[in-house]
């Protein structure tokens, strides 16, 4: 299933939405890269201006490019890489900051394409919207 079909653009969700609405269980949930079992879709979680507890990673949004910075460890870079030759496709959940939304929601921004990377520890990442 691709998880697309499910959201609506412009829509808030919370992680616990998202869970109720797929069933889901697995605590990974809660990473910023999320393979739902059972869908051919990758889930970003994107939060551009971190708390100062969390990693800071450099993440931007404009109206058709996105910017991220994989995990440190690496372990998700080739699914985001590879996701067009998997037959995945990526949605982004956006938002500017943690509690931009109510109850630390995140924005539905639709799906992206990967173009390319560099680096690496964390690897950064350009996607286009498609």
């Amino acid at each position: 299933m691709q998880t697309s079909s499910q959201l609506v653009v412009g829509t808030t969700y919370t992680r616990e939405d998202l869970a109720r609405k797929f069933d889901i269980k697995d605590a990974t949930l809660f990473t910023g890269i999320f393979k739902p079992k059972g869908h051919d879709s990758v889930w970003l979680f994107v939060t551009e201006n971190k708390t100062p507890d969390r990693i800071q990673y450099k993440d931007a949004l404009t109206e058709k490019d996105l910017y991220v910075e994989g995990q440190l460890s690496g372990r998700k870079d080739r699914l985001l890489s590879e996701h067009f030759e998997r037959d995945l496709e990526i949605v982004l959940f956006y938002r500017k900051s943690k509690y931009e939304f109510e109850h630390a929601a995140f924005r539905y921004e639709g799906l992206f394409r990967f173009v390319e990377q560099s680096g690496k520890a964390p690897t950064r990442f350009h996607f286009l919207r498609v």
